[in-house]
């Protein structure tokens, strides 16, 4: 039988389990790189830069809202999401991190398909 001890390690593990199973897809890893990267972005914005359909973007950026990783704010006509999970964002701004090393790091003509790859992927 597990100590009480235990069950609050257990509790801590499924909490963190949730918001990696929340942010472990590519589209929503991709909306929260595209969410840090730009100051106010809306829905608007973040569909059209991952090329996806609205609907998709709104039922990925819900699943992070229900988990407690971005919040929306109401802006005159737009909403506006943040990062509100440190976790999250730590996470999200090594992955950008990453990016520019790996951008910095490639041969020219690479970094040329990584800059297209980059924009038609956002």
């Amino acid at each position: 039988m597990p100590s009480s001890e235990q069950a609050c390690y257990d509790e801590v593990i499924a909490e963190y389990a949730q918001k990696l199973k929340a942010v472990g897809h590519p589209i929503r890893l991709k909306l929260l790189c595209l969410i840090d990267e730009e100051e106010d972005p809306c829905v608007t914005d973040l569909w059209r830069c991952l090329q996806q359909p609205q609907p998709v973007i709104s039922q990925h950026l819900a699943i992070l809202k229900e988990n407690g990783i971005v919040s929306a704010e109401v802006q005159k006509t737009r909403r506006v999401y943040t990062i509100t999970d440190p976790f999250i964002k730590e996470i999200v701004g090594r992955v950008r991190a990453e990016e520019a090393l790996a951008r910095e790091s490639s041969p020219p003509a690479a970094k040329a398909r990584v800059l297209s790859r980059h924009s038609a992927s956002y």
